[in-house]
């Protein structure tokens, strides 16, 4: 069996479970909006993130106050989260019309780095209310940086590309 004919079949493959986890993604996220608040009051009370604050902010000294912290830490993150759902499924679009080398696939993964900076510095300004924030915000910003260095990639072979186009 020739290369190109058995690669072909598991790349468009891997696209669509691509495209349906964005799905399930989404209606996850849809769900947290729905239900957030009933489930942030769940794991608060039952002790999941409520477990410290920093001391010398005295606002803070109320679970109340630190509870609507993380509520607000919560919707944030879902509203950026959606930008990346939709920047995510504009990049596997052009994956599959096979719109590769574009600079508008860049500007998507532009905009996959800088929301998952956004998710990381509103996780940073909750962890003064839960300390399991701060563990969010690292994730999202490794996540952030790995975009970002696939991007300098796509962006430098982008370029390189079009200079070769030039030359021939």
């Amino acid at each position: 069996m020739d290369n190109k004919t058995s690669s072909k079949p598991s790349y468009a493959v891997w696209l669509n479970l691509t495209l349906a986890a964005c799905g399930v993604f989404f209606f996850c996220c849809l769900l947290g909006d729905i239900l957030g608040y009933s489930f942030c009051k769940y794991c608060w009370n039952g002790g999941l993130f409520n477990e410290s604050y920093l001391p010398f902010l005295s606002f803070l000294e109320s679970d109340n106050v630190r509870f609507v912290v993380f509520l607000t830490c919560f919707y944030l993150s879902t509203g950026i989260s959606y930008i990346i759902i939709y920047s995510v499924i504009n990049l596997l679009i052009n994956l599959k019309k096979n719109i590769i080398f574009d600079k508008v696939n860049t500007r998507y993964m532009t905009a996959i780095s800088v929301c998952c900076f956004l998710i990381c510095l509103v996780c940073i300004i909750g962890a003064c209310a839960s300390y399991a924030l701060f563990l969010i915000s690292l994730i999202g910003l490794f996540v952030g940086l790995i975009v970002q260095c696939v991007r300098l990639v796509m962006d430098k072979a982008i370029d390189m590309r079009t200079e070769l186009d030039l030359t021939v």
